[in-house]
């Protein structure tokens, strides 16, 4: 193949250091666009974004990728523009060129699970220390209560998209703090960073769920309630069951004496009940590839899917797409939407010993994200 465009972008700032490559390539008059990824210094991952097409849309993605890495502060390198030695601070890199005004920051950034991987779920289910609770998929909310309620996101900016949901907290003292997820009309309060005035941070997690519970609770009104939690090894191996039978979306590990940090960490854990599908992989559409399944005669697209692909797989794939191979392949998946998308698809592999006949709809399992237990 030969290359007929090419750009490299770098981005640097504070711990970010990157590096973005794209090329066009030409082969017996059809275009690729090959791009280049990852952390500067580092292997770099590697991905089609247009597979065998005209020039004119070669060009158009090209030119599209490259729009949407500048708006984010990416420069190009040059004999004149060259990546630092060491990335510079906050304020001070590339992504202060990116344009667009910073977003304001009003309150405190939340504390966000980190995920549990497969063998480590009976270690927490069996861990006193360990508290669990069902893990909700809703819009995540950290409540301020003084003369009137701010609600503010996960990083602490303001946010209006919870406001209906907030009317249950006015009776709260001010200078009370609150953090849970909205689901529809329903708040769901599971953390408590400030009562009246008091800051509660350091206290451990299951005292300051006691003080929700115990303290706040009857202050509440309409649909704020408390989202409960298992205590002890029978009662957690009881919730996840139920969860499980639910279709629900998984379940939240919480140590009992640790206190609210925002950002990731290892006190607060997810585990997300998993599930899996065979898919026709029928195209390289240049973000991902698109999954397909048979729906009677009929294929029936489900969604696109990146996430778990390495270079040698997306190689393989393009490779055999090209041929016009029939690509079975195993994925993984939270749930089916009502419109039978995968939602949060993760490619696993090649299936060489399923048949493309064994990719139906009628595999989708959708998970019920209202359920609360």
């Amino acid at each position: 193949m030969t290359p007929i465009r090419t750009i490299r972008l770098f981005f640097q700032e504070g711990t970010s250091d990157k590096l973005y490559n794209a090329t066009i390539y030409e082969d017996r008059g059809k275009y690729t666009v090959h791009v280049e990824w990852g952390r500067r210094g580092s292997s770099l991952q590697e991905g089609n974004k247009a597979v065998r097409v005209t020039r004119a849309e070669a060009d158009r993605t090209f030119d599209r990728l490259v729009r949407e890495k500048r708006a984010k502060g990416y420069e190009e390198i040059t004999a004149a523009v060259q990546p630092a030695a060491v990335a510079p601070p906050v304020g001070q890199g590339s992504a202060s060129k990116g344009g667009g005004p910073k977003r304001q920051v009003v309150g405190h950034a939340a504390q966000l699970l980190t995920a549990l991987e497969d063998d480590e779920l009976d270690r927490f289910l069996t861990d006193d220390a360990m508290i669990a609770q069902q893990k909700l998929d809703g819009v995540r909310v950290l409540v301020h209560v003084g003369d009137t309620l701010v609600a503010t996101n996960r990083s602490g900016q303001p946010t209006q998209m919870a406001r209906g949901a907030l009317g249950g907290l006015e009776y709260l003292p001010k200078g009370t703090i609150v953090d849970g997820e909205v689901l529809g009309t329903e708040l769901w309060l599971f953390d408590v960073l400030a009562f009246a005035g008091d800051d509660v941070r350091a206290r451990g997690y299951l005292e300051r769920w006691r003080l929700l519970d115990e303290e706040l609770e009857p202050a509440l009104t309409g649909d704020a309630r408390i989202l409960p939690l298992a205590n002890g090894r029978r009662a957690k191996h009881t919730l996840h069951d139920k969860l499980r039978r639910a279709g629900a979306e998984g379940i939240v590990f919480k140590h009992r004496d640790a206190p609210y940090t925002s950002g990731r960490g290892t006190t607060q854990r997810k585990y997300k009940f998993l599930k899996s599908a065979d898919v026709l992989i029928v195209e390289n559409v240049g973000n991902a590839y698109r999954m397909a399944v048979w729906d009677g005669r009929q294929l029936f697209d489900v969604g696109r899917v990146f996430a778990g692909t390495t270079n040698a797989s997306r190689k393989d794939l393009d490779d055999r797409l090209g041929r016009g191979e029939t690509i079975v392949a195993e994925v993984r998946y939270l749930y089916a939407t009502d419109d039978h998308q995968l939602f949060q698809p993760v490619f696993v592999a090649r299936r060489e010993d399923k048949e493309a006949d064994d990719c139906v709809r009628g595999q989708l399992l959708r998970t019920d994200r209202s359920v609360v237990l």
